[in-house]
């Protein structure tokens, strides 16, 4: 008698096992594809519309769309909004710094990051270096109530932007 209870308590282990195995992998399978809580993404953007104001003002805005990718979230398309103070010089005469909305749209809903960087002059060309906050309360989707932040590289004669950070997703 206690070897076939010994025996059925195993196969209740064992079915246990199975169906608890069969859970954890379904929540693995439903878990937002940046489990480790990273962002890294690249864009390549094109300048759409500019505001020249530097000769009265000292302000400069653009309006930037672009392609790229973000890891774990894949192709994405970038709609940024920035105004350039030219009268603060943080890095040299002709250095800037810049504000601005970078909304990247993807099939999983729309990351929206606030961005701050410094404009510097460099032997390549200007190069842009800054930081930016995920805007939770304007996401959208997967990245509704959102938090993050990270760092922001911007290639100027490449047109080209590198985001990396961390990002943790609400859900």
């Amino acid at each position: 008698m206690n070897r076939k209870r010994v025996i059925i308590a195993l196969y209740a282990l064992l079915a246990v096992g199975v169906v608890g195995g069969g859970t954890v992998s379904a929540a693995q399978a439903d878990e937002p594809p940046n489990h480790a809580n990273r962002l890294e993404a690249t864009f390549t953007e094109t300048n759409v519309s500019v505001t020249n104001r530097v000769a009265d003002l000292g302000v400069f805005q653009l309006i930037n769309t672009g392609t790229g990718t973000v890891e774990g979230f894949g192709s994405a398309t970038l709609m940024l909004s920035a105004t350039q103070d030219r009268s603060v010089h943080p890095c040299g005469g002709v250095s800037s710094t810049n504000a601005a909305i970078r909304r990247i749209v993807l099939a999983d809903g729309v990351l929206v990051l606030r961005e701050l960087a410094h404009i510097c002059p460099t032997p390549s060309g200007p190069l842009g270096t800054g930081t930016w906050d995920v805007d939770g309360a304007s996401s959208t989707g997967v990245f509704a109530g959102a938090r993050g932040s990270g760092d922001v590289t911007i290639v100027i004669p490449t047109s080209t932007a590198t985001l990396s950070g961390r990002l943790n997703l609400a859900g």
